[in-house]
């Protein structure tokens, strides 16, 4: 069943929907006066949008005067539902949850991203037993892919995501070949930041917001007047390309960029294992010698913070870094919040406590910096 969507930044329909879902019960009159609409216009829409059962009416407001009192409307979050694939370079996840987000089902698969062909395969596989899997739900009315790639979202292309080996890959009408919705291609971060914004650190506040998310690699999303901002060729918040040091500005940038080869998953265990070489007594030399075990960033951390002086030096530059990148963007954005998280099991709390201890006084204004919800 193909759902008919509407157009989010021109459509009333859509206006209307989201100032319900988010303040959960309004009158008519209260919706016109929040767009700043006439009564006539929002009726019209509202009646359409209960036709369509969008949105329902759920009792009435209060009477405080004369007349007849208002109809309350609700928004009707299981009038379909949204699959959403997080692609990563070596597991995909999926969930299908309810317009409110509420998550229904999930699935997660390994995922060959050395073979576009097969994992390609392997993620319609994928999506084809969670629409079986959902056949009693509201029906999917959106697929949304968020990928680790800079995307061409009108296209529906994944133009280049080097830790998945995709190159100019038109995932959206591969997909909407396969399945019966629309689909949606976006960044991954992009769409972690507008979960942010939406439902977690980040829903308090009504407009600027960047998130930072640091794991296998590192990207950041902005927020800007209540809306992701994705820049003229949606490459907004790759600082995985921040020039950290004025010795690489006539280096290649390379697959990943100079950020990203230093706090990236890659460039912590590169650093530990230099670091390691000087400290041979060490734990951090120990944890990096086991055999047949793999090496996780956040365990060289947790090994910072229980101590360990040779993984602190790792550590500590992990923190400048990020310092560096959080400092310039808050003088560049001004935004109201900073989150920062990621996939990575990171001690959030205590590297933001580390990073205000850096910033100081280096910024005009303090910043308001949180760990991911």
């Amino acid at each position: 069943m193909k759902v008919r969507t509407f157009n989010r930044s021109k459509n009333i329909y859509y206006e209307i929907a989201r100032v319900v879902r988010d303040q959960e019960a309004l009158s008519r009159a209260a919706i016109s006066i929040n767009l700043d609409k006439s009564p006539t216009t929002i009726g019209r829409a509202v009646d359409h949008l209960i036709s369509e059962d969008i949105i329902n009416e759920t009792g009435e407001k209060e009477r405080t005067g004369v007349g007849r009192p208002s109809k309350l409307l609700k928004f009707n979050e299981s009038f379909c539902s949204v699959l959403t694939v997080d692609l990563r370079s070596t597991e995909v996840y999926a969930a299908v949850t309810d317009l409110a987000g509420n998550i229904l089902t999930t699935a997660v698969r390994n995922f060959d991203s050395g073979d576009t062909a097969k994992s390609i395969q392997d993620l319609i596989e994928l999506i084809r037993n969670l629409f079986q899997t959902a056949v009693n739900l509201p029906p999917i009315a959106v697929l949304g892919i968020g990928a680790p790639s800079i995307v061409n979202a009108e296209g529906g292309i994944i133009e280049w995501a080097p830790s998945l080996n995709w190159t100019d890959v038109p995932i959206r009408n591969i997909l909407e070949e396969e399945f019966p919705t629309t689909v949606l291609v976006e960044n991954d971060v992009n769409l972690a930041a507008l979960g942010e914004f939406w439902k977690g650190a980040g829903r308090k506040i009504n407009k600027n917001m960047l998130f930072v998310s640091v794991g296998a690699g590192i990207g950041a999303g902005i927020i800007l007047n209540g809306e992701l901002y994705m820049g003229s060729t949606h490459a907004a918040g790759e600082v995985a390309y921040y020039i950290t040091d004025v010795n690489v500005l006539r280096e290649n940038a390379g697959e990943i960029g100079n950020l990203e080869s230093r706090v990236g998953q890659d460039g912590i265990i590169r650093t530990a294992q230099l670091v390691a070489q000087r400290y041979p007594t060490s734990r951090l030399t120990e944890l990096l010698s086991r055999d047949g075990l793999p090496v996780r960033t956040q365990d060289i951390l947790a090994l910072a913070e229980d101590g360990d002086a040779a993984a602190a030096v790792v550590y500590n530059d992990v923190v400048d870094i990020l310092t560096i990148v959080i400092c310039n963007s808050a003088v560049l954005l001004d935004p109201d919040m900073i989150v920062l998280g990621g996939p990575s099991d990171w001690n959030w709390t205590f590297l933001i406590e580390a990073i205000q201890d850096r910033l100081g006084t280096n910024l005009l204004r303090p910043v308001n910096i949180v760990p991911s919800e």
